[in-house]
C-alpha cells in the first residue's frame, strides 16, 4: 500500500491508535527483536554454570529503546498538533 492509499483510507485519529496500540503490544520487528533477545539470553546464561554476569534480552536486540532515547513517544496536548506531528514523522507531510 502506499503513503498516499493509506493516507486516503486512514485519517490521523486513527493512525495515532495504531501507534497507541503499538506501545501497548508491540508487533513488527521491535517484538521479534524481544523475542529472539529472550532465546539468545536464555541460551547464554544456560551455557555458563553459574553465568559471569546474567545476560538480558535486551543485551542482544539491536534496537532496544532503552539504548536509542530518542524512540520515546512524543505527546502534544493539542489534538492536531499531534495529528500534524505523526504525519510529519511517518509520512514526511507538512501541515495542512
Amino acid at each position: 500500500m502506499s503513503v498516499r492509499q493509506l493516507l486516503a483510507s486512514l485519517d490521523s485519529c486513527e493512525i495515532t491508535e495504531w501507534i497507541a496500540y503499538d506501545q501497548l503490544e508491540p508487533f513488527g520487528e521491535q517484538r521479534e527483536d524481544l523475542r529472539v533477545g529472550q532465546i539468545c539470553s536464555t541460551v547464554a546464561n544456560h551455557s555458563f554454570s553459574p553465568p559471569r554476569k546474567p545476560r538480558k534480552p535486551t543485551d542482544y536486540m539491536l534496537f532496544a529503546q532503552a539504548d536509542h532515547p530518542e524512540t520515546q513517544a512524543t505527546l502534544l496536548k493539542d489534538a492536531k498538533a499531534q495529528s500534524d506531528l505523526i504525519r510529519q514523522v511517518i509520512f514526511g507531510v507538512k501541515k495542512v
